[in-house]
């Protein structure tokens, strides 16, 4: 699973939360336009290596969560990842299901540095579609 959120706050909680989740790990990205060059390098080198998950933030500096989105959804994979619009603003978590995305989870930290909600997301779906990175 990838994180692309250019706050390192917000990149911990989610990667302390994939930690507590057995048979997940996170890749954390600071800046888009390296996400999707690493995207578009496994999509032609390693496809197995490709996230099967993406928790995408909508405010990334110059570009924007919706653009990063569309520019993953051009490549071509034999699998697309699930992109999650995970913005603090609710609003802008829908522009990136908008332009391409899948879900909306909420955002937040609870007291343990963790984010309940992508936890449980993350339970349900490991459940339903096995360890799966």
């Amino acid at each position: 699973m990838w994180i692309v959120d250019d706050t390192a706050s917000h990149r911990q909680c989610a990667l302390a939360t994939v930690a507590q989740v057995p048979g997940c790990a996170g890749e954390a990205f600071a800046d888009p336009e390296e996400a999707i060059a690493e995207f578009a390098r496994r999509a032609a080198e390693e496809p197995t290596a490709l996230p099967r998950v993406i928790l995408m933030d909508f405010y990334l500096g110059a570009m924007h969560g919706d653009e990063a989105t569309e520019r993953i959804r051009a490549i071509a994979t034999p699998l697309q990842p699930i992109i999650v619009g995970y913005s603090s603003v609710p609003a802008a978590s829908q522009r990136i299901v908008d332009c391409g995305g899948d879900l909306v989870l909420r955002k937040r930290r609870a007291a343990d540095g963790t984010n309940p909600e992508l936890r449980a997301y993350l339970e349900s779906l490991w459940a339903i579609a096995g360890n799966r990175d």
